[in-house]
């Protein structure tokens, strides 16, 4: 438990991580407000589904997703191609929209709470999911 504590307080500590995690949380902010208002558009202007109109705002929020934390946030491992990284994100990326649909599934259509409030949650839940599985599994490994 001690060897836990004392790697975590070496994470927390390490002024690159801290800076990653926040350039991370920026990227986040604005893909989920991209995320959340194409998800009103499609289903305050569209009429489209909650559940649909979510699939549509993830496929749309992850291409700029991939795009803005390729540039800004993570040094991803390109050696085996730039088209090769997306697919692996895009896969990853689906994990979050598993969990904004079984939050819209439980919020708006067995709870029914509005929509858009539910996305917000989703939103929330996946982003640490988002964050642990690209950093462990796309992120360039730096050299001891």
């Amino acid at each position: 438990m001690k060897k836990l504590f004392t790697r975590l307080y070496k994470l927390f500590t390490d002024k690159e991580f801290i800076l990653q995690v926040i350039k991370f949380g920026i990227i986040g902010v604005i893909t989920s407000v991209l995320d959340w208002c194409i998800l009103a558009l499609f289903v305050r202007i569209f009429h489209v589904d909650s559940m649909v109109g979510n699939i549509f705002s993830f496929c749309l929020s992850t291409i700029f997703s991939f795009w803005a934390n390729s540039r800004f946030v993570f040094e991803f491992d390109n050696s085996k191609g730039k088209k090769r990284v997306f697919i692996i994100f895009f896969l990853l990326a689906i994990g979050g929209l598993i969990i904004n649909e079984v939050t819209m599934l439980i919020g708006d259509k067995w709870l029914h709470f509005d929509p858009l409030i539910v996305k917000i949650v989703g939103i929330l839940l996946a982003a640490v999911f988002n964050f642990i599985s690209r950093k462990v599994i796309l992120e360039k490994k730096k050299e001891a």
